[in-house]
């Protein structure tokens, strides 16, 4: 049976970080959020009836990660993006972000230089600053309707010593789904230069149609060999809450490196039992329900994008090329950040995230998430119609 997006589902009180914190994120209960990145829509079916299957049996001590769940990665690496991974190359963690920390821990020393790419998500700032590392910023170049990386500026950036980037591809906010070319050429600068790439790539099953996503370790074995890759159900298939992700590390001497961090420093390498069974039915059994919601997807970005630039031209929409987030400018309104932020909250009802979270050029930026229902989208795109500019 296809999956009903159209269907509201409830979500205030059951401690939704979406719903129930809009009281502490907006000033007020009754925003309609549409800020964090989870979706609105239920799991598939094929995730609900294995983790039922799993709560038949009553014990829920230690466990170990079975070939299963393994090689559910491996299936789904080949299948969705055309890449051949062993499963030895697989890494536990219980979350992208803290894959991030882990892997600042690991390959980096307080006081070295790490570069990122904004306006970018922002916990990337924060797993480098709170650690003792140095950012730097190598800022996207905004086109006409897209943004770009900087090269030039890349190159003097790696010149100056950095030892790592934080790479974002797909890149949230401004969805990209960054070619082969680009990512081709950012890291053969990265060899040249001696800087491990990080590649967050949770989003990668998140592709607009008309684009492809290319894993960063993929375009030959000698990137992929200074490359860790990080990539996760919990996007894909609204799983966030359950804290399984995965590491993928070709390298080695990377991966001990990097399980020396997370089984022997941190003891996190396990995870939970359902998040294990959840990521293995997702990758599974799960295809044709993110078929069926790319489709939906894809519908939703092509209606706000109608919407904005018929009714409200002065704002600028850029090419949406990846995620379920879109990234929109408010600039032209010459209304100030702040202002801009209490006026959509407080006149519109509407919790989007707000972009100066995202680094130098988020500001007068607003990331709005489509992941819900097209009745909900509709009711938000009228209230920002609504707002007396």
């Amino acid at each position: 049976m296809k999956p009903d997006f159209d269907k509201i589902i409830d979500r205030r009180h059951t401690n939704s970080l979406k719903h129930d914190s809009c009281d502490v994120v907006f000033g007020r209960e009754d925003v309609l959020p549409l800020w964090v990145a989870d979706m609105d829509f239920p799991v598939p079916e094929a995730v609900i009836g294995a983790m039922k299957k799993r709560l038949e049996h009553p014990v829920f001590g230690y466990f170990t990660h079975s070939e299963a769940f393994y090689q559910s990665i491996v299936d789904w690496m080949r299948r969705r993006h055309a890449w051949e991974i062993d499963k030895d190359w697989i890494c536990f963690t219980p979350g992208v972000v803290s894959g991030l920390a882990m892997s600042v821990q690991a390959f980096s020393r307080p006081g070295d230089k790490i570069i990122v790419q904004p306006p970018v998500y922002h916990p990337f700032y924060y797993v480098v600053e709170r650690q003792g590392r140095v950012l730097l910023y190598n800022k996207l170049i905004r086109g006409e309707d897209q943004y770009f990386m900087d090269f030039p500026d890349l190159e003097e950036k790696l010149k100056s010593g950095a030892k790592m980037l934080l790479l974002c591809n797909p890149h949230n906010p401004v969805g990209r789904s960054w070619t082969k070319e680009e990512l081709q050429k950012l890291g053969e600068l990265c060899l040249k230069y001696h800087c491990l790439v990080v590649s967050d790539e949770i989003h990668a099953d998140l592709i607009m149609k008309g684009y492809v996503h290319t894993p960063m370790a993929s375009l030959s074995p000698s990137i992929a060999g200074n490359t860790i890759t990080f990539m996760a159900p919990s996007k894909t298939f609204n799983l966030a809450g359950m804290a399984s992700s995965e590491a993928i590390i070709s390298n080695p001497v990377l991966r001990k490196a990097f399980f020396d961090i997370s089984n022997g420093a941190l003891h996190i390498n396990m995870g939970n039992t359902f998040g294990d069974v959840a990521l293995e039915a997702a990758y599974t059994h799960g295809e044709a329900w993110l078929d069926a919601l790319l489709e939906y997807l894809n519908k939703s970005s092509d209606y706000l994008t109608n919407f904005i630039s018929k009714k409200l031209p002065a704002l600028r929409l850029y090419r949406h090329e990846a995620t379920y987030l879109i990234w929109v400018d408010f600039s032209a309104l010459g209304v100030g950040h702040k202002a801009l932020q209490n006026k959509l909250v407080h006149e519109g009802g509407l919790g989007f995230s707000e972009g100066s979270i995202f680094g130098p050029g988020g500001e007068h930026h607003m990331r709005i998430n489509i992941a819900c229902p097209r009745s909900v989208l509709e009711t938000a795109m009228e209230r920002l119609q609504a707002c007396r500019f």
